[in-house]
């Protein structure tokens, strides 16, 4: 009878459990935020898509960075970077910056996401981070980076891909974004590219 009555608790239990992960997302995984923008660089008409460079805000930065549209390298349209870190292979932060200036303010903003691809081999030293930095107007919103970029899917001709998350949360409507790759001891040169943008 005690074990009868043990069974029907542990079955209610697990009951319990599997409807809690159900409305949770289940596996244990955070629920991902709604998309408030995304990029699409499909169409070949709007070329990077509203991303360009800006000079004025590059750090300890002293080469080159081309922002174009790359169709091609994957066999799909992407945002790519060729950009130079050789010239600045002993700083700590040499950081060439992309920015985004929105037609409508973008509400509720929490983080941009992206999937970074760049090829281990055109570097010989030191890693790749990343920062964003968003602003109403001039007014700073939030500001965060990431260290360390890490890549584990590999790609064709020895690229590989890795997902970033930067957190930039704020109840004031997002204007303008500066989005940044930044090269610490870094000697990469050559192209990077950005996929599956988007603000969240």
């Amino acid at each position: 009878m005690k074990k009868n009555v043990v069974l029907r608790l542990v079955i209610l239990l697990i009951a319990a459990l599997a409807v809690s992960c159900a409305s949770s997302g289940g596996g244990g995984k955070a629920n991902t935020g709604a998309i408030k923008y995304k990029w699409d660089f499909s169409d070949p008409a709007a070329g990077t898509a509203g991303w360009f460079m800006v000079p004025d805000e590059y750090w300890d930065f002293h080469g080159t960075a081309v922002l174009s549209r790359d169709d091609k390298t994957f066999g799909k349209p992407m945002l790519r970077m060729d950009v130079d870190f050789t010239k600045d292979t002993k700083s700590e932060w040499s950081e060439p910056k992309m920015k985004m200036q929105f037609k409508k303010p973008v509400e509720g903003v929490s983080k941009i996401t992206f999937d970074f691809i760049y090829n281990p081999s055109f570097s010989k030293s030191g890693c790749i981070k990343s920062k964003v930095i968003t602003y109403n107007g001039k007014k700073q919103l939030a500001q965060t980076h990431i260290d360390d970029i890490f890549a584990f899917d590999e790609l064709p001709n020895g690229y590989v891909k890795g997902e970033v998350m930067l957190i930039a949360a704020s109840t004031t409507p997002v204007d303008n974004m500066l989005l940044s790759i930044a090269g610490y001891l870094s000697d990469y040169k050559g192209p990077v590219f950005f996929d599956n943008m988007r603000l969240e």
